[in-house]
């Protein structure tokens, strides 16, 4: 029995550690977003290339919205665009 005690507290210290980096994840997020915004000023780019940064781009803030949502591919990969990569 004195094993459970155990159990509670790491299961308490692993949830207090996802939910701490979830606020940062969202973070970088936005960041990551604002780059993109501000890329987008002064970036050469076909009109379907543009339509694929902003599909991409409000894909990631979608997904920087829902709970367990991965921003950073979607987001990624429109930098990638922007940046000609």
């Amino acid at each position: 029995m004195k094993m459970l005690p155990s159990f509670a507290f790491a299961g308490a210290v692993a949830f207090a550690t996802l939910v701490g980096t979830v606020p940062s994840m969202a973070e970088d997020c936005d960041a990551i977003i604002g780059e993109i915004d501000q890329l987008l000023e002064s970036a050469t780019l076909t009109p379907e290339q543009k339509d694929q940064v902003m599909q991409l781009r409000d894909q990631g803030q979608g997904e920087n919205t829902r709970a367990g949502g991965d921003c950073t591919t979607p987001l990624s990969e429109a930098l990638n665009i922007l940046k000609g990569e």
